[in-house]
């Protein structure tokens, strides 16, 4: 029975107001994690500094493993904000919200309000979403598009407006934004040749001049990164150590959501095969394309979290019979916003202090001080190791480029070289290629007897040539 009930529906647009507000609390006051946050949150620092609207940059040097998105979204923050660190995770829970609305507008199309308010109290309680709406990610955003695009697709909105959104998941996550398409295929098919025509022209519109300029001035240096390693490598082999089962995902589901929460979806599933197949192909494709892929990790699967959300929905609409019926299942509804909110507030734990910042990024804050504008580090023994052990099969160009340790050029503000050969740190060392060096304790023999001890921080420790800086 689809029936649309005007104030559940305003209550949770009021859900959706209040829910991104609790996001917001305390948004800045933890350090930004490796390494998506920290690699990101530089994307945006030196886009602001250089001005290169086109080609991403990280440590001073072009970084196009992702399309540019990333980097206009946290430099756009940090230019709103003085903090760097909500400037950099500023846009995040936005994009939770509008996933949120264009979650809420394709349950009331589709099934009414009990589906629609049951997916959004579903889909804010889930531990996943939450956890990538607070930090700086491209998850997020192809989460937003994706819901957007069926919506759009949905209520038959120009084609232009849908292109926007599908470029919207392919400027995010690059080839792997193509997700976002695939998912509302069935959707698009079902409009008229000419519509979808138009939509595929726009689409290209509004992608292909960037790969075309970063193909014609970058070649080898963009697609190899771009396509060769970031989607076909990792499709194909289990890159940097990343061995998780072929039920990874599967595992993942049941611990982040429960057993009843997959039961529900389960009921909510077969509902759907009786009239409408978009919420089991949303839900099911991305986990099928992700568990044939090799390279796992457990956010990938976010795509099919907005889907398991209206599932739940359906099930429960199902019962919504007559009036009696609609009315205890609103307040069963209502109790779940509440839930919702409730945990979500739990989740962001606002009166909790901030995260202490590990040493490394104690160690980048004193750089931070100092003038020099180069700096060598001899990344860990572990690291170094790592470097060594990992079969060539499953490296890509960025596997050993961050050092470990990315925060480290966020917070120092400087050019970073990462070392993993010591013989050639060691020589460029005695050869006074720089006045600063960063190594771990035991590898102290590693730098000239002359050089001098100028802060550390745990393992870290801080040297300078000559004594340089060392009373700051």
């Amino acid at each position: 029975m689809k029936t649309y009930i005007p104030w559940l529906h305003k209550l949770a647009l009021l859900s959706i107001l209040i829910f991104t507000c609790i996001l917001y609390m305390g948004l800045g006051k933890d350090y930004l994690f490796e390494w998506d946050e920290a690699i990101y949150g530089q994307l945006g620092v030196e886009l602001n500094t250089n001005h290169d609207f086109l080609t991403p940059h990280w440590n001073q040097e072009s970084w196009l493993e992702k399309p540019p998105a990333i980097a206009w979204v946290t430099a756009l923050g940090q230019n709103l904000v003085e903090d760097l660190e909500l400037g950099s995770r500023l846009f995040m829970p936005l994009f939770a919200a509008l996933t949120l609305y264009a979650i809420l507008q394709i349950g009331n199309h589709l099934g009414g309000s009990i589906l629609a308010v049951t997916s959004i109290a579903m889909l804010g309680f889930f531990n996943l979403f939450l956890s990538r709406a607070r930090v700086v990610n491209t998850d997020g955003m192809l989460l937003a598009a994706i819901s957007w695009l069926i919506w759009l697709t949905l209520k038959g909105s120009s084609p232009w407006k849908v292109a926007l959104v599908a470029a919207l998941a392919i400027l995010a996550k690059g080839p792997a934004g193509l997700l976002a398409i695939l998912i509302a295929t069935p959707l698009l098919f079902s409009q008229s040749k000419n519509y979808v025509l138009r939509t595929m022209y726009y689409v290209l519109i509004f992608t292909l001049p960037w790969h075309l300029y970063q193909f014609i001035v970058n070649g080898s240096e963009f697609y190899t990164p771009y396509l060769l390693e970031q989607v076909l490598r990792r499709a194909t082999v289990p890159i940097e150590f990343h061995l998780e089962s072929r039920w990874f995902y599967f595992v993942s589901l049941y611990k982040d959501l429960g057993v009843g929460v997959l039961l529900v979806a389960g009921m909510g599933l077969l509902f759907s095969l009786k009239n409408n197949f978009l919420f089991a192909t949303w839900a099911l494709l991305p986990l099928i394309i992700f568990t044939l892929a090799k390279t796992r990790l457990s956010w990938y699967i976010l795509p099919s979290y907005p889907a398991v959300a209206l599932l739940v929905g359906n099930a429960l609409s199902f019962f919504v019979k007559d009036k009696k019926s609609q009315g205890l299942l609103s307040i069963l509804v209502v109790g779940m916003l509440l839930q919702m909110l409730l945990h979500s507030y739990q989740f962001v734990a606002p009166v909790r202090p901030a995260s202490p910042n590990p040493p490394h990024i104690q160690v980048a804050l004193y750089l931070a001080t100092i003038p020099t504008q180069e700096v060598a580090f001899l990344v860990s023994s572990s690291e170094r190791v790592a470097e060594a052990i990992l079969p060539v099969e499953q490296k890509i160009s960025s596997s050993f480029r961050y050092g470990g340790a990315p925060s480290m050029v966020f917070y120092s503000g400087k050019k970073v070289h990462y070392y993993y050969n010591y013989d050639l740190f060691t020589s460029d060392i005695q050869n006074d290629k720089y006045t600063v060096a960063i190594i771990a304790k035991s590898d102290r023999d590693k730098l000239p007897p002359h050089w001098t001890l100028a802060y550390e921080s745990g393992d870290y420790q801080v040297f300078t040539s000559g004594g340089l800086y060392a009373n700051r």
